[in-house]
């Protein structure tokens, strides 16, 4: 059986565009030591996650998203507060190890972030890339905006996203969708490489002046999702990438984290 600093190695071993010095992917709780059985993979570790975690008798949580709520390494500011104590207590008595897998992951060639998300999409003609790998554009059918937000919908309401937001013309046409790792939008460079309809997240579009509604002025269609929804389908990629990878373990995906839901 492996231990847990030999899957943590074997990640950064294999991602040649994370700085080890810098990355966010460290052991975040619990003894890198210890010997690796039973896993759980998740796109956020909460509190939900990692008590079903906990009841599952993982050694290890793979968490691709903060488990303290910054994004940073060591994550320690709210260790000790509200909610935080709570992780903190359990994660001491229980002796579970979180490892965070999040720079590594995004540009996973394939079937990471950004590639599953085109994936779960059913985006498959890649037309364009932005220069840092970060977006993508695909080629597909003409078709437009109001029917490519339906699809999108249709993708992804069985995870969880009730809705998504659209902003432009409903009936202007589109052929170039554009994407980007999980919260990341995709910026003008991605226009100019020809993208008409640009896939972004609430919380990663940043200044609704500054994007979206600039972004729909060059011409462009704009739909948002929710950041989970986004990740939803790397994760769930990652966890059957730990199962292959080591198949003497027993990987369980998770998913628990809270969705938001949308009043009509």
């Amino acid at each position: 059986m492996p231990y847990v600093k030999e899957i943590h190695e074997h990640f950064l071993s294999r991602s040649p565009w994370v700085d080890r010095e810098k990355t966010v992917d460290t052991i975040k709780a619990g003894d890198p030591s210890r010997q690796v059985k039973t896993v759980a993979v998740g796109w956020m570790s909460t509190i939900y996650d990692l008590k079903k975690a906990v009841e599952l008798g993982c050694e290890l949580f793979i968490t691709h998203e903060p488990t303290f709520w910054e994004h940073w390494a060591p994550e320690q500011k709210f260790r000790l507060a509200r909610g935080g104590l709570e992780k903190t207590r359990l994660l001491k008595e229980s002796g579970l190890v979180i490892m965070r897998c999040h720079d590594v992951w995004d540009r996973w060639p394939g079937i990471g972030i950004r590639d599953g998300w085109a994936g779960g999409l059913g985006l498959s003609e890649l037309a364009a890339e932005s220069g840092d790998g970060w977006s993508a554009m695909y080629a597909i059918p003409e078709t437009t905006l109001r029917e490519f937000a339906g699809h999108i919908l249709e993708k992804v309401r069985p995870i969880g996203q009730d809705s998504v937001q659209v902003m432009g013309d409903p009936e202007m046409k589109i052929s170039r969708p554009c994407l980007g790792v999980g919260c990341y939008t995709p910026g003008m460079e991605m226009i100019e490489k020809g993208a008409d309809c640009m896939i972004g997240t609430f919380d990663g579009s940043w200044y609704y002046w500054e994007q979206r509604e600039r972004f729909v002025e060059c011409g462009a269609g704009v739909i948002t999702v929710e950041h989970g929804t986004t990740e939803n389908w790397g994760i769930r990629n990652l966890a059957e990438y730990v199962l292959r990878t080591w198949p003497q373990l027993t990987v369980h995906y998770l998913d628990l984290y809270p969705r938001p839901w949308t009043v009509y």
